[in-house]
């Protein structure tokens, strides 16, 4: 398998830079429903990352310049089209998900990706396949706040592993779920391991409301 690279004309992907992405269909919210109801100890979430969310995430992100950049946990795609906006013509993107269905609906919506049903503990494998060993930027999409401290570990070891010198990982948070200790686990985790983790206003227009985390 090979990493795909954005080609802003290539047939199923989202308009160049600085154009807006077309808003989710109504069936986006139902596979991630569906998904939640079959997993709801992974999803984590009742409806897919808004586009203010996403906007949020990938302003943090600082993409355009980025070499290669690793979304973890795609959903439904919500953020990924998001980060194809706004990634630069020759920059390498790998998406990784494990949830089938939505998996292949993503490639159904994006026919020019390679969408990887991975887990986000294989990363380095993954990108080992590719002859790559670095990544510009980790984003990330998953739970955290319903991971159990080792499963946080072991994909923490993973992320760390791979981010280039001044590369950076960015993420969000719900706002409910600030106070399970899992998620003040991961926190403190991430404050050791980089310099600044910058922590966002609230997203309100966001179900539930989150906030985005930048950290280099």
């Amino acid at each position: 398998m090979s990493a795909s690279t954005h080609v802003a004309a290539r047939p199923g992907l989202p308009a160049r830079a600085g154009q807006s992405a077309p808003p989710l269909a109504a069936a986006d919210y139902w596979y991630f429903f569906a998904g939640f109801l079959r997993r709801p100890w992974k999803v984590g979430a009742v409806a897919p990352s808004s586009a203010r969310l996403a906007r949020t995430i990938v302003r943090h992100c600082h993409l355009q310049k980025a070499d290669i950049v690793v979304e973890l946990g795609a959903g439904t795609g919500a953020i990924t089209r998001h980060i194809l906006e706004s990634i630069g013509p020759h920059t390498t993107f790998i998406t990784l998900e494990l949830d089938a269905r939505h998996v292949a609906r993503l490639r159904e919506r994006h026919p020019g990706l390679k969408i990887y049903r991975e887990s986000a503990e294989n990363l380095r494998a993954l990108l080992a396949r590719h002859g790559r060993k670095t990544v510009d930027c980790v984003i990330s999409g998953l739970p955290w706040g319903n991971m159990s401290r080792r499963a946080q570990q072991r994909i923490l070891r993973e992320i760390l592993a791979v981010l280039k010198p001044g590369g950076r990982f960015c993420g969000f948070g719900y706002v409910h779920a600030g106070w399970y200790p899992s998620s003040r686990a991961f926190h403190r985790t991430l404050q050791q391991h980089f310099r600044r983790v910058g922590i966002s206003p609230v997203v309100w227009r966001n179900l539930p409301p989150a906030f985005v985390y930048s950290c280099t």
